[in-house]
C-alpha cells in the first residue's frame, strides 16, 4: 500500500508541474492570465482597437505580452507546439487584412511593451517598447525640446512603423525613421533574446531597418532623441477651384534648387463620393519656429481656402490634429508609388485619379477616394549605418521622386472586392504611364498586391533572404507569421 501512494503522489507532482508549463493542447497556459478568448473584455477592446475594418479579424486567442521576456516565452511554445497560424501588432494600423491580426490563430498584441525611458547617460538616447504610440514618445519628449523620428498619425504603433522604414515630421532632415535605430532588442523565431545594432548582429540590425517581420519580433528601439524646439505646421484645406495652384506649388517645391530639409508636407485630394464634391489639404510643417515661413509661402499664399490651422506648436498636437482627419473604423486599402518627379506627372496622375472616380462611386456609393503627393527621405550617408531599402548613399530620391499615395475607405466589406480591383487597375496605369514597375515602393503604404521588399532591389532582397534563413531557419516568420510582405523563401 505505501509502495501505490509513493507512485500516486510521485504522478501527481509530475502533473502539476506539466500543467505549470505551457501546453500543447492548452493555449490559456502559454501565459496565464495573459491570453484571452473571443467575449473577453480585452479581447473586445484589442478588436476594437485595430483602426480600421479590415484589421479587425477574429483570432481564436490573443496572447499580450508585457516583456520581452514573455514574448520569448510565446514564441518558444509556437515552436513547441506547431502554433501554425500567427500574427503580432504594435499599433494595429495595418489596413491590409492579417497583417497584424491573425485570424483563427493567435494574435500577439505588444501594446504592453509601451515603456518610454530616456538614457541617463546619453540624452541624445531613448528607449521605446515597440508597442508604444507615437503620440505617447512625443508626449514624453516634447517638454524637453527633444523629439524622434516617429509617425506623423498620434495612434501609429512605433514597432511597424520604423520597421517598414518609417517617415516622420522630420525626415527631410533626419532621413528615415529606421535611419535613427541605434540598437533594437530582437527575440528570434526559438525564443532567443538578441540585440542587434551596428557591431552587435549587425545583418540583422539592417535586415530589420525595412525588412519588417521577416526576421524576429522587435520588443524594443533605442532611438536617437534629437534637439527639436516647438515648430509651425497646421493643416490648410481648399475647394476644389484651387486645385490647379496647389498642383503647380508642389512642382515648384520639388524642382527647386533649393533643397530646404525643414520642410514636410502631405498634398492630398480628396473626393467624397457620398456627396460627389472634392477638395484638397496641405498638411504641411517647418520644423523650426518660424511662423509663415517663406519656404511655404507658395501653398499658404493660395486661395480660397475653407480652414487653416497654421500655428506653432510641439510634435504630439500635430500628429493627434492628423489623426483626427483619419477616418477610422471604415475598410480602407491604401497603394502607393514613386515616381521621377515632373510638372506633367503631377498634373496627369491627378487627372486620371479624378477621372476613375465616377465610376467607383456608381458601385460604392460612399467612398472616400484620396491621392496623395510628398517627399522620399534621403538615405543614409556612405559611413552611416545603412539600412535594407536599396537607396545608394549618393542617391537623392529627396529631389528627385515623388512618393504618391492612394487611399479609399468604404463602409461595407461586400464592396472590398470592387475597391482593390479598381484601385490596383489604377496604380498600374499610373505606373505604366510614369514609372518603373521596379521603382521603390513604400512599404507602410503598399497594399497587399503590391510586393514593396521587390522593390529595394535585387542585391538587398538577396541578402534580407540569406539573414531570414541565418536567423530563422525554420522559416517561422515566413510561413507561421504568415501576414505582411514576405520574402518567398
Amino acid at each position: 500500500m505505501a509502495a501505490y501512494w509513493r507512485v500516486f503522489l510521485a504522478c501527481a507532482v509530475l502533473l502539476r508541474l506539466t500543467l505549470a508549463l505551457p501546453t500543447c493542447d492548452n493555449v490559456l497556459s502559454i501565459l496565464p492570465g495573459k491570453v484571452f478568448v473571443p467575449d473577453t473584455q480585452f479581447y473586445n477592446d484589442s478588436i476594437s482597437s485595430y483602426f480600421y475594418l479590415s484589421g479587425q479579424q477574429s483570432p481564436s486567442y490573443i496572447v499580450a505580452p508585457a516583456t520581452a521576456d514573455e514574448v520569448a516565452i510565446v514564441f518558444k511554445a509556437i515552436n513547441d507546439c506547431s502554433i501554425d497560424h500567427v500574427a503580432v501588432r504594435s499599433g494595429g494600423h495595418a489596413t491590409n487584412p492579417g497583417f497584424s491580426n491573425a485570424d483563427q490563430g493567435v494574435t500577439v498584441d505588444l501594446r504592453g511593451l509601451n515603456d518610454i525611458h530616456l538614457s541617463k547617460e546619453d540624452p541624445d538616447l531613448v528607449s521605446i517598447g515597440a508597442g508604444a504610440l507615437s503620440v505617447d514618445v512625443y508626449d514624453v519628449l516634447d517638454p524637453l525640446n527633444r523629439t524622434v523620428l516617429g509617425a506623423r498619425v498620434a495612434s501609429v504603433g512605433v514597432g511597424g512603423f520604423l520597421t517598414g522604414g518609417g517617415i516622420s515630421f522630420f525626415s527631410a532632415q533626419h532621413g528615415f525613421g529606421c535611419d535613427s535605430i541605434r540598437n533594437m532588442q530582437v527575440v528570434l523565431a526559438n525564443g532567443t533574446i538578441v540585440e542587434a545594432n551596428a557591431t552587435s548582429h549587425p545583418r540583422l540590425f539592417r535586415a530589420l531597418k525595412g525588412g519588417q517581420n521577416n526576421f524576429g519580433v522587435v520588443t524594443r528601439f533605442d532611438l536617437v532623441a534629437y534637439p527639436q524646439p516647438a515648430f509651425w505646421g497646421g493643416a490648410v484645406m481648399y475647394p476644389s477651384e484651387a486645385d490647379a495652384a496647389q498642383l503647380s506649388a508642389f512642382a515648384q517645391l520639388k524642382m527647386s534648387a533649393e533643397y530646404d530639409p525643414h520642410v514636410a508636407l502631405e498634398q492630398t485630394f480628396v473626393y467624397l463620393g457620398a456627396q460627389k464634391t472634392y477638395s484638397s489639404t496641405n498638411n504641411m510643417f517647418y520644423t523650426k519656429p518660424v511662423a509663415n515661413a517663406s519656404a511655404l509661402r507658395p501653398f499658404t499664399d493660395i486661395q480660397p481656402q475653407t480652414s487653416n490651422t497654421m500655428r506653432i506648436s510641439g510634435a504630439s498636437d500635430f500628429a493627434t490634429e492628423l489623426e483626427g482627419f483619419q477616418l477610422k473604423a471604415q475598410f480602407a486599402v491604401y497603394a502607393t508609388l514613386s515616381l521621377p518627379v515632373s510638372a506633367t506627372m503631377l498634373v496627369r496622375v491627378h487627372e486620371m485619379w479624378r477621372e476613375s472616380n465616377p465610376d467607383l462611386v456608381a458601385k460604392v456609393l460612399d467612398i472616400t477616394s484620396t491621392m496623395t503627393y510628398q517627399s522620399i527621405p534621403p538615405p543614409p550617408v556612405a559611413d552611416a549605418s545603412q539600412n535594407s531599402l536599396g537607396f545608394a548613399s549618393n542617391a537623392t530620391p529627396q529631389k528627385d521622386m515623388v512618393l504618391l499615395l492612394f487611399s479609399y475607405y468604404w463602409g461595407n466589406d461586400k464592396d472590398s472586392t470592387v475597391v482593390n480591383t479598381a484601385v490596383s487597375e489604377l496604380t498600374k496605369s499610373v505606373q505604366e504611364a510614369f514609372g518603373d514597375k521596379d521603382s521603390y515602393k513604400y512599404l507602410n503604404y503598399a497594399a497587399s498586391w503590391q510586393d514593396p521588399i521587390a522593390s529595394y532591389g535585387k542585391e538587398s532582397v538577396r541578402e534580407l533572404i540569406q539573414v531570414s534563413k541565418l536567423y530563422d531557419p525554420t522559416g517561422v516568420f515566413q510561413k507561421v507569421v504568415s501576414g505582411g510582405f514576405k520574402l518567398g523563401v
